[in-house]
């Protein structure tokens, strides 16, 4: 009888070793199609927001500080649509400036709550904006969603983003495109 049960603890114990050598395995691989699919890009979908290389719209409005500012039409911007009850939003917030920076654009939060308190302080040199008749009129389907319009106030990116990257990437598709229709 004490040899059944000896033979059945080593194997027990083989069985154990086995399945840790598998998982081992299994999390490499799982890393290894993560690190190979990389991040994704922004959600870019031509059914969603406002319309590519067409004019945004362009509406006059108040900055929370009381400075009067021009959403949308001429001048080279990047606008980024955010709720207060959204967590991604906090998140992508402090990426704004710099990512303006990057494709020399001008940065705009554009709350979609007619009270922009509740949501934490963006970057001092990017101007919020509580509207959301401007969402409305930009036809955004949920935040956080960026849109990139060149000199002329022409639609050149837009797009769901999650994070830093594919706000970077949203930026570089912008410049391509502003390329490739010969815009300043």
């Amino acid at each position: 009888m004490n040899s059944w049960w000896a033979i059945s603890f080593v194997v027990l114990w083989l069985v154990v070793i086995v399945l840790s050598v598998l998982v081992v395995a299994l999390a490499r691989q799982v890393g290894a199609l993560h690190m190979r699919l990389g991040p994704r890009g922004a959600l870019e979908m031509d059914s969603e927001g406002p319309t590519l290389d067409a004019p945004a719209p362009s509406r006059r409005t108040l900055d929370t500080e009381g400075r009067a500012l021009t959403v949308g039409g001429e001048g080279s911007q990047f606008l980024l649509f955010v709720s207060p009850s959204c967590p991604i939003c906090r998140d992508v917030l402090p990426s704004v400036h710099a990512v303006a920076r990057q494709g020399r654009l001008t940065p705009i939060v554009v709350v979609d709550d007619s009270d922009a308190s509740s949501l934490p302080r963006a970057p001092r040199e990017a101007a919020t904006v509580a509207g959301p008749e401007i969402a409305e009129a930009f036809a955004i389907p949920g935040t956080p969603y960026a849109v990139i319009l060149d000199s002329a106030g022409i639609v050149r990116a837009k797009g769901t983003v999650n994070n830093l990257e594919q706000m970077e990437g949203l930026v570089d598709t912008a410049e391509r495109r502003m390329t490739e229709a010969g815009a300043p």
